[in-house]
């Protein structure tokens, strides 16, 4: 009798160790699973990023130069109207036509935070700077779009070009020719609106090297997390 009952309780222990281990080896299998859908994530979104930032250097480019252009109106305008209203021409009309898209691109990081994937994320620093650009973001378009409104879209500065051999600038859609020859100064309001203008352009120069650097961190924490 007791040779049955060890060997029942062998056969138990055999088949209840062999559940666990099924169960054990499961529960590996799906956390790996849910190790390499992270990885694979963080891949897309730190290349993601780095299109992104090519983006935000553009960007950051073309309103860092409409603030410079808007310094030499402001200082050296009328000089120019005196002297070279070709080049008065051309900063005025870069001015006036220096605008960019901001575009929110969270669809990777929409897709760690639904899948609950980023509950996995290690790197506690990674998951902080993700949450803060995301955020910021929202700031960011609201500001592109409030600069696009106010002076992208205002056409009275029009009246100063001539309609006749128009030239592409670069980096911006948009053309520039001289300033018209028999067409008054600009007045005091005009010349507020172009200084204005700058203030808006480095305002927004500022917030996209803000996101460069935001960019440029998340991309070394993510190198650090795949690494881990």
């Amino acid at each position: 009798m007791k040779k049955y009952i060890v060997k029942y309780l062998l056969e138990f222990i055999v088949i209840v160790t062999g559940i666990s281990i099924s169960f054990y080896v499961e529960k590996q299998n799906a956390i790996k699973y849910k190790e390499e859908l992270k990885v694979e994530s963080l891949k897309k979104l730190k290349n993601n990023l780095y299109k992104e930032l090519d983006g935000l250097h553009f960007d950051y480019g073309v309103h860092t130069m409409a603030k410079e252009f808007s310094d030499i109106l402001y200082l050296r305008g009328l000089d120019l109207y005196k002297k070279d209203k070709d080049s008065l021409g051309f900063y005025l009309s870069f001015l006036k036509d220096a605008g960019t898209v901001f575009v929110e691109n969270d669809e990777e990081y929409s897709a760690l935070i639904n899948s609950g994937l980023i509950e996995l994320i290690e790197n506690r620093k990674l998951v902080s700077l993700l949450q803060e650009k995301y955020s910021d973001q929202t700031w960011y378009k609201k500001n592109n779009d409030l600069l696009l409104e106010m002076y992208l879209r205002d056409e009275s500065f029009n009246q100063f070009f001539e309609s006749i051999n128009r030239r592409k600038h670069k980096n911006i859609i948009g053309y520039w020719t001289s300033y018209k020859a028999n067409m008054r100064y600009l007045n005091d309001k005009e010349i507020n609106k172009v200084s204005q203008s700058g203030l808006a352009h480095s305002l927004y120069a500022s917030l996209m090297s803000r996101a460069i650097k935001q960019d440029s961190l998340i991309i070394k924490e993510i190198e650090k997390e795949l690494r881990d």
